[in-house]
């Protein structure tokens, strides 16, 4: 694998594309991008295809170097892949490949530098304000205009000298009240001849980097900056390389997380990413100044976090949870019993078949993807629930830890019965295998009870990604014989009604559709049904396998098939079921 752009030494500014490919001779293949050690958000877009047996993949990843200091940084990513596609049972063992490619050295170079909030969730209802910072590259008058996801100008600052700070209180211009949600912070700036030495800026002064390039310090010269990206909570920093301390803060304590300061070999004064009073980032007895550390040959990763978090979101929109099954023992279940002193035939299989559930290891990258998108957009994380953590009481009964939160996912596998469950008034339904310590057992559906306890902000959407999860024989079965897997507050149950893969990015993009809509450059949420069927859609169509015919299934509250995590309806206790081809 290698990043393919942008070309090792290159000056970059801006919004800056970097694409990297990968090849296996494996059928699952996924990448991971890293800018100076630490991860960045997930790919924005990806392209599979299979030639002469070797599967290929290019990914695009989209970041604002405006939010690191002007100097070199270096670019590198991780693939890893998988010989079996994942899903359904019995698919044989699994065998995984990873690489990483080398390291791409690039130089940052912008009027507008290290772009950063200081909080990595902002809520005011928490008594929180945003401290917006920045810092140029040479004295500039300075505009900071935060918008709104329907683009409109919510509030605007201005100044000038080598860096802005401006407190924000949440309120919009004329201090009038603004409701939580995504608000983008637009930063423009315009060199203005005064040099290091002119009226500083709110934030302070001091001098950042090489200078920039003459076309972005001409008088005329604007720069615009969208600092849409991922939000990162506080990180604990690795221990510091041999001749390097972090520090102490300006109350004497170790400085721990968060800020890691930078050095570039041309300050000459504490780091304007440190927090205040805090010592700068330098090899121990420099005054911050001398030679920055050399890359080893053997290119051992750098140092991470480099960046303060970026925070785009104002306030919360509500919790989520996951939960996931690795099925690392690759267990054999029996089947479950009907009631009448027999066993449950599974998808077909006779009753006294012993069914294996081969290991799903990707369900790791899949839950990490989607949570790593919800928090993006403002949302909590819950609940997660990894492997034997999730255990049949996390989904049965009215108090289970799902019905705590607002959405909720599952990614396991799901097998539907073929002969009468007498346990559940006759009817046919679903079984879910969870494992647990050296075993397992099957969790039939109409054990399940989902929905937010009266009284509550609990449950409203659950997806379960599982093969047949909603086989519509058996729904139908369950819905005829009043079996209901869910109480008369759950808005939407999501999952399958054929045998699914996890596909490459599935739930990232489920997770990107539902909040910001199929194009990252404008705000057009889809449903969450909708959201359902055109991630998958995507993710198998790109991912180049050839996958059987793969069918997903949305069954809810007839009020509420047109929900958006944004705005949805109220139960009126009336079902309906949908489903819809996603391959090919």
């Amino acid at each position: 694998m290698t990043v393919t752009a942008p070309t090792n030494s290159s000056v970059v500014s801006g919004s800056l594309t970097i694409t990297v490919t990968a090849h296996t001779d494996f059928p699952t293949l996924s990448t991971l991008l890293y800018v100076d050690g630490q991860q960045m958000p997930s790919a924005i877009e990806f392209t599979n295809y299979v030639q002469n047996g070797s599967n290929y993949l290019t990914s695009t990843y989209v970041i604002n170097t405006c939010e690191w200091f002007n100097g070199s940084h270096t670019l590198f990513a991780t693939a890893s892949s998988a010989s079996t596609l994942e899903g359904p049972a019995n698919a044989g063992p699994t065998y995984t490949g990873h690489a990483v490619s080398p390291f791409v050295q690039v130089t940052f170079n912008n009027l507008v530098t290290e772009i950063s909030f200081s909080q990595p969730f902002f809520d005011p209802t928490l008594g929180q304000t945003q401290l917006v910072t920045a810092f140029f590259a040479s004295n500039s008058d300075w505009t900071l205009t935060i918008i709104n996801a329907a683009s409109n100008t919510v509030r605007t600052a201005s100044g000038a000298g080598m860096s802005m700070a401006f407190n924000w209180d949440s309120t919009g211009n004329g201090g009038t009240n603004l409701p939580a949600g995504l608000y983008w912070y637009l930063v423009s700036a315009q060199t203005n001849g005064l040099g290091s030495g002119g009226q500083g800026g709110s934030g302070g002064s001091g001098t950042n980097g090489p200078p920039p390039p003459a076309e972005m310090i001409a008088p005329s010269s604007s720069l615009y900056i969208d600092s849409e990206s991922n939000v990162w909570e506080a990180i604990p920093l690795p221990p510091a390389p041999p001749g390097f301390s972090y520090g102490k803060d300006a109350d004497g304590n170790e400085i721990t997380n968060l800020f890691v300061p930078w050095y570039d070999g041309t300050n000459t004064g504490a780091s304007p990413s440190a927090p205040s009073g805090g010592e700068v980032f330098s090899p121990d007895g420099a005054p911050g100044g001398g030679d920055p550390p050399a890359i080893p040959e053997e290119q051992s990763a750098p140092e991470a976090p480099v960046r303060p978090p970026t925070a785009p979101v104002r306030g919360t929109f509500g919790t989520f949870g996951v939960g996931y099954q690795l099925y690392t023992n690759d267990y054999e279940f029996s089947a479950p019993p009907n009631g009448i002193g027999g066993n449950i035939q599974i998808d077909g299989l006779g009753g006294a078949v012993r069914t294996n559930w081969d290991p799903l290891p990707s369900t790791v990258n899949i839950a990490n993807g989607f949570t790593e998108t919800m928090k993006h957009y403002g949302w909590n994380s819950g609940l997660n629930l990894a492997d034997n953590q999730l255990t049949i009481q996390s989904l049965t009964g009215t108090t289970s830890p799902f019905n705590s939160v607002d959405l909720g996912l599952l990614l396991l596998h799901g097998a539907y019965g073929t002969s009468m469950d007498f346990t559940a008034n006759g009817c046919m339904q679903m079984y879910f295998p969870i494992t647990f310590g050296t075993g397992g057992q099957y969790l039939p559906m109409s054990q399940m009870t989902l929905g937010e306890v009266a009284g509550t902000n609990g449950l409203k959407w659950m997806a379960i990604f599982a093969c047949n999860s909603l086989y519509h024989v058996n729904w139908q079965s369950m819905q005829s014989q009043r079996v209901y897997p869910y109480t008369g507050t759950l808005h939407l149950l999501l999952g399958s009604d054929t045998v699914c893969f996890d596909a490459l990015g599935l739930q990232t993009y489920w997770a990107q559709y539902m909040q910001q809509g199929t194009n990252t450059h404008t705000y057009i949420p889809l449903t969450i049904q909708n959201a359902w069927y055109q991630s998958a859609n995507y993710c198998y169509h790109n991912t180049g396998q050839p996958y059987p015919t793969i069918v997903l299934a949305v069954a809810g509250d007839a009020a509420c098939i047109g929900d958006t995590l944004q705005s949805n309806s109220i139960p009126t206790g009336t079902w309906t079921y949908d489903r819809q081809q996603v391959y090919p």
